[in-house]
């Protein structure tokens, strides 16, 4: 190698320096990324472990594996070295790894795993200096190209979820299947150094593997740090479900647009995902969740009315605002209480136990409700109208 053996990026070409490197060092190896994905692997991994199988199987580090390696604080290792690195992870029941950095000038390129039965000698901590040498310039122009394509892609992507002429254009540059189509919006529960859930979600959504008729054959993209996938949809419930497992799996915030004929209305299923992921939110409260626009559909058109109503400086809260602001001033429960007995089916005994108070003091709160701002639980449509204003509440941004 330190002859000048040049290695291009084509798969045999990748597969050689693998092989060089595994000759090298005296092990088996694998070359991954810089964002974990598989390049390629050497021969002769019959005597690695599963953890190396499961990697070659999947193209990528396994979720399970992931939590080792963060314990090991491997990929801030990693980021600040330009040595090889040595792990034991025998108390794992994974066989120990020598890791070499790849970089380019101060840019991680990808990196080098090894399996060895001991710390790396001499030896081969300088053919893995001379490895990463040889296998930069490859790594970094099969990056380049990666990002360009995920570049165009993305802007392709961005023109579908506008609807319209260019979202019929920018479909037919696509893989992307012909039917109804629907989007999904996936977004963070909370800023995350990485975005490496966010993206593996996306993938998870046009992969093959996903079930036949619901997301083969999208397309995706990120933009302003949510995630949107364009998916031909032709069970629904089936769709539903897969977004559920995912945001489930990664813990994001995931909404369901509705289902349209073609390109030109997506700009509407977008709109739809992405009032799903508002309203989640904002009753999630940090706990994220799924959902398709056509099961909160209600309560989506209530939070556009909350907003509406204080972007024109109403309170469509009413009298509820009004009993809110006692209980604030004077550190009473009488809203609380009010809100459990409706939801309890106006059992007084079942909110009393929930609110581990007398059923007597409980019937007293009522009392001072409706003499204090007027709530009238006799009159159908006063309860109705408490009802209403007591969601809208919950529709409201903290």
């Amino acid at each position: 190698m330190s002859g000048g053996a040049m290695y291009d990026d084509s798969p045999d070409g990748l597969l050689a320096l693998a092989n060089s490197i595994a000759g090298l060092v005296g092990a088996p190896v694998t070359i991954e990324d810089d964002a974990s994905e598989l390049i390629t692997y050497s021969p002769g991994q019959e005597n690695s472990d599963d953890a190396r199988v499961a990697m070659i199987l999947n193209r990528r580090v396994p979720d399970r594996y992931r939590p080792l390696l963060r314990n090991e604080r491997l990929d801030v290792r990693l980021a600040g070295s330009s040595a090889p690195l040595y792990a034991d992870f025998r108390a794992s029941g994974v066989l120990p790894r020598a890791i070499m950095p790849i970089r380019v000038d101060d840019l991680s390129v990808g990196s080098i795993w090894a399996i060895v039965p001991n710390a790396p000698s001499r030896e081969q901590r300088a053919a893995l200096e001379e490895s990463a040498a040889l296998a930069a310039p490859v790594l970094a122009r099969q990056i380049a190209r990666r990002r360009g394509e995920e570049a165009r892609r993305a802007a392709a992507v961005r023109a579908l979820l506008g609807g319209g002429p260019e979202a019929v254009e920018a479909a037919a540059e696509l893989p992307l299947a012909p039917g109804p189509l629907a989007v999904v919006a996936l977004r963070p529960v909370a800023p995350a150094p990485s975005g490496e859930p966010l993206r593996r979600a996306l993938a998870g959504l046009d992969a093959p593997a996903v079930p036949a008729g619901t997301a083969h054959g999208g397309v995706h993209a990120e933009a302003d740090g949510a995630g949107y996938a364009v998916v031909p949809v032709r069970d629904e419930q089936r769709l539903a479900r897969v977004v559920r497992e995912l945001q489930a799996r990664f813990g994001l915030v995931a909404g369901v647009g509705r289902t349209v004929p073609g390109p030109d209305e997506l700009d509407r299923s977008r709109a739809d995902a992405d009032l799903v992921v508002r309203l989640l939110t904002r009753l999630g409260g940090g706990a994220g969740g799924a959902a398709h626009i056509r099961d909160v559909h209600l309560d989506a058109l209530l939070m556009q009315t909350v907003d509406l109503a204080d972007a024109a400086g109403h309170d469509p809260l009413g009298a509820i605002a009004d009993l809110e602001r006692y209980d604030r001033e004077r550190g009473t429960e009488l809203l609380d209480s009010l809100a459990h007995y409706l939801a309890a089916g106006e059992d007084a005994r079942l909110a009393a136990r929930q609110l581990h108070i007398h059923p007597n003091t409980l019937r007293y709160r009522l009392r001072r409700a409706h003499e204090i701002a007027g709530l009238d639980l006799a009159d159908p449509a006063a309860k109705f109208e408490i009802q209403l204003r007591l969601r809208l509440r919950a529709l409201r941004l903290p």
